[in-house]
């Protein structure tokens, strides 16, 4: 069968591309024939929109333009080459095919599940909610008409049934992970709490960052890089003197504002005060790393936080998972949310760095329990295979 698989192209290598890469080979391994079909996502041009914007109207609102830009080159893709076309991210479900399969991971989320809390945080763009509400009509016109959209968690699952009213089309495919990382044998050992992840809101490692001061004798582990890097680092430096000196940052400043670069008066008077005595930190911020170093880190974790709000799925806490390690997630983490049985592989807790401290403290207490939560995760890890990806694709290959 002659396989497309359309991806919007963002220049960059995270977690999805990793499952449509991996997607691709296991088809090819099958005797299929897989072409990907890319669009490049950073084309700022908006000259595909059918009817005349100026730029004053562009200006107020570029990125829903942008969107609506790419919604129209989907939807005239000429794809009749293949006998199956695969969508992934949005807008590449607007592609027509009479055999089209959606790989389903998430929504463009700032009209979607984080519209309110981008605008609690000031984040949203001028017209926004109107924005909002075209984006979910187009969105659900398109999807309405995809043969079988397959979504990657039970949480993305929920999200089309509530945002877009759908269900009759829609089922849950797990993808598997690694399979270096899955049948990983090598030493372990339960030493640093860690964190793993691009430094994007809303990932929420800023709430890792002050649940670390909470927990002073240990030392916490950060495993990659991304644009708020820069920021997660004055975050800690402040966080670091606001301990030594009992002061007292809101998790909600910590995490919907100083994440974004905003540091009120107070807090930039106090930054400014930090990085003058500049106290050593607990955190050890490893930035981007190889393979073979993500797996020493995962290695020797004592526990692996995932913090982040709203996830769509949950690598990392399966790679994690299997490497023995139990996961403490936030009970607003989404798909992170759904791989935890809490007290069984892991915890789940309230998103504030108390709840996460508490936690960590659990398992530094007590590394027995650590070990025996890391096993149960062990188990629970051991359901998420290539093989039973590929099965679950190849029930709605054949239509």
């Amino acid at each position: 069968m002659k396989i497309g698989i359309v991806k919007p192209d963002y220049k960059i290598s995270g977690g999805f591309e990793v499952v449509v890469n991996r997607l691709k080979l296991e088809l090819e391994q099958m005797g299929h024939q897989v072409q990907m079909v890319y669009i490049d996502a950073t084309d700022q041009s908006i000259n595909e929109i059918p009817y005349n914007l100026t730029n004053e109207m562009f200006h107020k609102n570029p990125d829903f333009f942008r969107y609506i830009n790419h919604f129209w080159k989907y939807l005239k893709m000429d794809l009749n080459r293949f006998d199956c076309v695969i969508s992934t991210q949005p807008p590449s479900f607007a592609i027509q095919h009479p055999r089209h399969i959606s790989l389903f991971y998430h929504h463009m989320k700032v009209y979607y599940d984080m519209s309110n809390l981008i605008q609690e945080v000031g984040l949203q763009q001028p017209y926004h909610r109107k924005a909002v509400e075209v984006i979910r009509e187009i969105d659900t016109k398109s999807l309405s008409k995809v043969s079988t959209i397959l979504a990657g968690s039970k949480t993305i699952q929920n999200r089309l049934a509530e945002f877009n009213g759908l269900s009759s089309n829609v089922d849950v495919i797990y993808a598997g992970i690694d399979p270096e990382i899955y049948h990983y044998d090598g030493e372990l050992s339960y030493v640093n709490p860690v964190v793993v992840g691009r430094h994007e809101f809303p990932k929420r490692p800023e709430l890792f960052v002050a649940a670390m001061k909470l927990v002073a004798n240990e030392t916490g582990v950060i495993v990659g890089a991304g644009g708020r890097t820069d920021d997660l680092k004055k975050i800690d430096q402040l966080l670091t003197m606001a301990a030594k000196e009992q002061i007292s940052i809101p998790n909600d400043v910590i995490w919907k504002q100083m994440s974004n670069g905003h540091f009120h008066k107070e807090y930039k008077d106090l930054g400014q005060l930090a990085k003058k005595k500049n106290y050593p930190s607990n955190i050890r911020f490893t930035g981007r790393v190889s393979k073979e170093d993500l797996f020493k880190e995962y290695s020797k974790a004592l526990c692996v936080v995932c913090p982040a709000y709203q996830e769509d799925y949950g690598l990392t806490a399966i790679e994690a998972m299997s490497f023995k390690k139990p996961i403490i997630a936030c009970k607003d983490g989404g798909g992170y949310a759904e791989l935890i049985e809490d007290g069984i592989n892991g915890f789940l807790v309230e998103p504030t760095s108390e709840a996460i401290a508490e936690a960590i403290l659990k398992f530094s207490q007590d590394k027995t329990l650590a070990v025996r939560m890391g096993n149960a995760a062990y188990e629970t890890s051991r359901k998420y295979t290539w093989n039973n990806t590929i099965s679950k694709l190849n029930e709605h290959l054949i239509f």
